[in-house]
């Protein structure tokens, strides 16, 4: 008997299920065991057990063990590899895996041999155990590969951080170093990041990694379709493994991995990673890789809106020169340590310091010369969710200056709804009359003066006037623009609103506002003239001359000619500022504003349509020829119109 256990004891070195069978049965006293697994296949395969597997219920085993007869069907369910046997008897030994059984030993007999039970028994454990340790060892290392996964993700998530938390950095020089952690991260071969553009709803490149000038997108991007409207729609990260199906990832030979950039429900960027490198060369991205690339891109979506303002706060001296230049709005961000984080340029012209002399000092020791600024500055740290205005508040200069401002101190939350600090802005009082002749600029004088003489004028609601509203539209400019680069779309567009605002400020119109290649102008309000709608056809024809020229001027870079068309309405709307109390629009609403949209969107290229309410009030009909009324939305009688063709 101790041979036989012996023996089995000898092969508990044996780590390979099917070596350790072998040497088994290589005794004579065992040489027809049969030795099955019909679950933990996976288990069973990383020990060198395959071809001990066989598919049988399990429920058969659980009484065991027993003996059976050899010449019963469950017997012969087995599938034997030896030669049958004659013996007519069976030792069944279940093998056990945390008390359930995942396969069996079955040992033919003529007469009941103890010895060979007990060493069967002994055999039995040996494989147990050593299933229960390749289990434990599969178990840890998958958990210290999770391990090094979740530190990998941490780390790189600190990586994301530090580059967005960096106040030296801008948006271009941000969007690249993520786009170079993210690729490291993940082994990504190429990637690019896209953005949209607010202006035009187009995304354009942003960053991008070893791609070349034909792999970059060469057509306008917009998310009505393509992998952008399903980002858009489903705004989740995923695995693309068809990139041949979309004309985006035409660069991509394995799959790609894209994620939407989100910002309050809106796709506003989008990132790109192709073809995961490896030692054998380029291979798939897998769902772990996608997991930590979502979780990378989904921080990047929650800091893009703060990226964003401080982008913008670091550019509003730009953004001020191509608005109203000489604005004197001081703008100072303040943290939650009551630390400088961002002065612009104004700022530092009032207070004559330099940035970095200020940069990331305590608010006491910038401008402890100015104690009633400190006094407030204190006061909106303590108050949550705050917002406090002042006027005439004294101040000092690093020079012992004094100065008198308005100033605006007011709550910044973070994408948690938390305070992050407070913005700190103000107005220089002795630079008013500079603010008011720059404004002068971009609006006719005669309303700078009334806006700025009258308060009730700045305050949010509405009257009702008479008033001629003109709409211009360019003719077929959004095929023409699907033709060219975006910057040439823009670079176009800014030198075609120079000069017809220009006309409009000539004739003492208002502008409205514009909408991606529509202008809307008002005259008559906030001041009538002597005949507004005289003013209004006036200003239209002067535009068609204006435009003229405007195309001499273009053709000599190589831009398509624009061609326009105009309408004009007038009769009474309701006008005023509407909107809220931090940001107001002054404007108009009503039916007659709606008709004018509709007779310039009737206007062919070249021509002025006009409604009846206009033609009565002209000083000079004679130019204008009546046309057949025409039917538009919301109108049950067709509408008599006039048509001065500018062509002619």
């Amino acid at each position: 008997m101790g041979s036989l256990t012996d023996h089995a004891l000898s092969l508990t070195r044996v780590p390979q299920l099917a070596k350790k069978f072998e040497l088994l049965a290589a005794n004579a006293a065992f040489a027809e065991v049969q030795f099955i697994f019909f679950n933990k296949k996976t288990l069973v395969k990383s020990l060198g057990g395959q071809s001990l597997l066989r598919s049988l219920d399990p429920t058969t085993v659980a009484p065991l063990p027993q003996i059976i007869g050899t010449n019963t069907s469950f017997f012969k369910a087995f599938k034997p590899t030896k030669s049958a046997t004659t013996k007519p008897h069976a030792y069944v030994l279940p093998l056990l895996f945390n008390a359930a059984p995942v396969g069996c030993l079955v040992f033919p007999f003529e007469k009941e041999n103890n010895a060979a039970f007990g060493a069967l028994q002994v055999f039995k454990h040996q494989v147990e155990s050593l299933l229960q340790l390749k289990a434990l060892e599969n178990k840890l290392r998958q958990s210290n590969k999770e391990l090094s996964y979740r530190m990998l993700e941490i780390e790189s998530l600190f990586d994301v951080t530090e580059i967005i938390n960096a106040p030296e950095s801008e948006l271009q020089t941000l969007f690249d170093h993520l786009l170079i952690t993210v690729l490291s991260t993940l082994n990504a071969s190429k990637g690019m990041i896209l953005l949209k553009d607010p202006k035009t709803g187009f995304f354009n490149t942003m960053s991008n990694f070893n791609l070349s000038k034909e792999e970059l997108p060469s057509k306008i991007l917009r998310s009505t379709k393509g992998i952008l409207k399903q980002l858009e729609a489903e705004q989740l990260a995923c695995i693309v493994d068809t990139p041949q199906e979309h004309s985006l990832l035409h660069f991509v030979q394995k799959n790609a991995l894209i994620s939407p950039l989100v910002n309050q429900n809106e796709l506003v960027g989008a990132v790109v990673l192709a073809d995961k490198e490896s030692r054998a060369g380029l291979v798939r991205f897998i769902q772990q890789d996608l997991r930590l690339f979502d979780n990378l891109t989904k921080k990047m979506s929650l800091a893009y809106d703060n990226l964003r303002l401080i982008d913008s706060l670091k550019n509003s001296n730009k953004l001020v020169d191509n608005i109203m230049t000489s604005i004197t709005t001081g703008i100072i961000k303040i943290n939650m340590l009551g630390e400088i984080e961002y002065v612009n340029q104004a700022a530092k012209a009032v207070f004559k310091f330099e940035e970095d002399m200020v940069l990331n000092n305590h608010y006491f020791i910038v401008f402890e010369q100015s104690p009633e600024l400190l006094q407030l500055l204190e006061a909106a740290e303590t108050q949550e969710n705050s917002r406090l205005q002042e006027e005439n508040v004294k101040v000092n200069d690093f020079l012992g200056g004094a100065h008198e401002i308005n100033l605006t101190i007011s709550t910044v939350m973070d994408e948690n709804n938390a305070p992050s600090g407070f913005v700190f802005s103000f107005e220089d009082l002795s630079d008013i009359n500079k603010v008011k002749s720059t404004f002068k600029k971009y609006v006719s004088e005669n309303i700078v003066d009334e806006l700025l003489k009258n308060d009730m004028s700045l305050e949010l609601g509405g009257t009702q006037n008479d008033v001629c509203v003109l709409f211009c539209d360019i003719r077929g400019f959004t095929a023409m623009s699907e033709k060219m680069k975006p910057s040439d779309v823009v670079y176009l567009l800014n030198h075609y609103f120079d000069a017809m605002i220009e006309v409009v400020f000539e004739h003492n119109g208002t502008l409205d506002k514009i909408i991606g290649d529509e202008l809307m102008v008002l005259y008559g309000v906030p001041l009538p003239t002597e005949n507004d709608a005289q003013s209004a056809v006036d200003s239209a024809i002067a535009m068609f001359k204006a435009l003229e020229a405007f195309n001499v001027r273009m053709a000599k870079e190589n831009y398509p000619e624009l061609k326009i068309g105009i309408g004009i309405n007038y009769g009474k709307v309701v006008c005023g500022n509407i909107g809220s109390e931090r940001q107001m629009n002054y404007t108009v609403i009503g039916d007659h504003v709606n008709l004018a949209a509709r007779l310039c969107s009737h206007a062919k290229p070249g021509e002025i349509v006009i409604s009846e309410s206009v033609f009565k009030q002209l000083n000079c009909q004679d130019h204008f020829t009546e046309h057949p009324p025409i039917k538009v939305k919301g109108k049950s009688q067709p509408i008599p119109n006039w048509v001065l063709s500018a062509t002619d």
